[in-house]
């Protein structure tokens, strides 16, 4: 649980930061240092709202003894208990599908927001750093300048834990896919019907005739014997 919350924190950041980007220059009486922090002041107060939320929503799918994954999934899809004491595929089945699905979507996503806010991110610093180079008093060019540096230091944090965040949420996403493979070739194993007493032996057609074969080779020696060639003379 403490991933999912590192991810949803995550995910916010960079949503404020990409808002940011694109509101900064409306908003004369504020630096971008002061808003910037905000920024994140606001990242955590909403990941802390959510945090109940979240402990709700928390799925652990266990395997033995093994802990397989942690994610969210909608509040509709309540965890029994007892998962790992399953013994039916098909129930086992209903419950991990619709969650692998989830997570799968999931990951997609927080791979996008990541990639599009570094994407506005780098948009905002450039707009930034062009707008400072317009000023021509050297003090309050460097006052400015110092302001940008701020607010790429908070970014290259934010930045770090994002890219750790995504680098975790790739390990658990192999180890969900691997459990997923596991688990369709045992859904392949328990749907495929194959008698595997059947065609063990020779069919008695074919066993038989073969006990007989020697008489039947004899019984045509004897008639090849009798038969005259066709290139032979005939006698009158």
């Amino acid at each position: 649980m403490q991933g999912v919350l590192k991810f949803l924190l995550i995910a916010i950041s960079a949503a404020v930061i990409g808002y940011v980007g694109w509101t900064v220059y409306g908003e004369g009486t504020k630096t971008a240092n002061a808003r910037m922090s905000e920024s994140v002041h606001l990242s955590q107060a909403q990941a802390q709202n959510t945090n109940q939320s979240l402990t709700e929503a928390g799925v652990v799918v266990q395997v033995g003894q093994s802990v397989l994954s942690q994610g969210t999934v909608p509040p509709a899809m309540e965890t029994p208990p007892g998962v790992a004491e399953i013994t039916s595929l098909d129930k086992l089945l209903i419950e991990w599908k619709p969650r692998y699905e989830a997570a799968t979507r999931s990951y997609t996503r927080f791979d996008a927001s990541i990639t599009n806010a570094k994407s506005r991110a780098e948009q905002y610093f450039a707009q930034q750093q062009a707008i400072t180079d317009e000023v021509q008093d050297p003090t309050t060019r460097a006052r400015l300048q110092e302001e940008d540096e701020a607010d790429m230091v908070l970014y290259l944090e934010w930045k770090a834990q994002a890219d750790s965040a995504l680098k975790e949420a790739s390990r658990f996403m192999i180890q969900l896919d691997d459990m997923d493979a596991i688990l369709r070739k045992m859904e392949l194993r328990a749907d495929f019907v194959f008698d595997s007493t059947a065609f063990t032996e020779v069919p008695a057609a074919i066993s038989e005739l073969n006990q007989q074969l020697f008489e039947f080779q004899v019984a045509s020696e004897n008639i090849k014997l009798a038969t005259r060639s066709p290139f032979e003379a005939q006698q009158p």
